[in-house]
């Protein structure tokens, strides 16, 4: 059971600051296997119109039928976060490294075409898509964005985890990640969000898994394509593989949560996360969406 808590901050839940919104400049590819199916991938990005927003596009299949990545179209948070139709059975899988990177680079409206369910794993982390960003450009649009500024307080707290929402004057994520392992411990991490920290010191963070766990996640269909070249494994007593930072795992999270909380757009709070995941992350965005329509601020 969730616990949900509003606390409420003045007249209104939201106010907003605008930008322009942008595109990238010119079209770019990448190809790789995807970490949970362990198939092969192309993905091509290309630029597109002001109010289209970030969709994807399965041109593997009949129709090439399109998904916007928004809030409602979020299908499962299982080790990653999927959208797609329900009533047709299509998806798009672990959307969060591309969607973080989009972040940073304030990309609004972009047609990104994939040949299969998944996106390519590539390292593990979402260094790889903000080069492939940088070479693709970005190109200012003659319409506004809105950034939602949060002015109200949200808590959910599930058993042992916690995330909380607070009105903030910039982008900021406060993680504490803990687990039973010798390597790993308690983490934390107090990060203010900008690009050129956030390329540099949360990008390169790769995924991780425990040794452990890789046979019963391969029998659930999961992590099929996972190796030491796109995620950093853990056994009993260490890491399998180098870590690029000593806290390469709380920076992960991280990453993770930017990705999925910028399928609401962008936004400005403060966040305190207790060992959450995608799931968490969901279900805070859907109260975030709640706001955004109670403010007439929906899609």
């Amino acid at each position: 059971m969730i616990l949900i808590c509003l606390l409420i901050k003045g007249m209104n839940a939201l106010s907003e600051q605008l930008r322009e919104q942008k595109t990238i400049n010119r079209e770019v590819n990448i190809c790789g296997i995807g970490l949970h199916c362990g198939r092969p991938v192309k993905l091509v990005l290309k630029p597109a119109p002001a109010d289209s927003g970030i969709v994807f596009k399965r041109t593997d299949l009949k129709g090439h039928p399109e998904i916007k990545a928004v809030v409602d179209n979020v299908t499962s948070t299982r080790r990653s976060t999927t959208i797609g139709h329900r009533d047709i059975s299509i998806k798009v899988q672990t959307i969060e490294h591309l969607m973080a990177a989009l972040r940073v680079f304030n990309i609004d409206n972009v047609m990104i075409e994939i040949d299969n369910e998944e996106l390519p794993a590539l390292d593990g982390s979402a260094q790889l898509y903000g080069e492939l960003l940088k070479k693709a450009g970005v190109k200012g649009q003659k319409k506004t964005k809105r950034i939602f500024k949060i002015k109200q307080s949200i808590h959910l707290k599930e058993k042992d985890t916690y995330l909380g929402l607070f009105p903030s004057d910039v982008f900021k994520i406060n993680y504490l990640l803990k687990y039973d392992h010798p390597i790993i411990g308690t983490e934390y991490l107090e990060y203010i969000f900008d690009k050129e920290s956030f390329t540099k010191e949360i990008m390169p963070a790769r995924t991780f898994g425990f040794k452990s766990e890789v046979e019963n996640l391969k029998k659930r269909g999961l992590a099929l394509g996972g190796s030491l070249q796109n995620a950093v494994l853990l056994d009993k007593d260490g890491v399998v593989n180098d870590l690029r930072f000593d806290d390469e795992f709380v920076r992960h999270k991280v990453l993770d949560m930017v990705g999925d909380l910028y399928l609401n757009g962008p936004i400005i709070c403060e966040i305190i996360g207790i060992k959450t995941g995608h799931r968490n992350n969901y279900e805070l965005n859907r109260h975030i969406q709640a706001l955004k329509i109670k403010n007439g601020w929906g899609e």
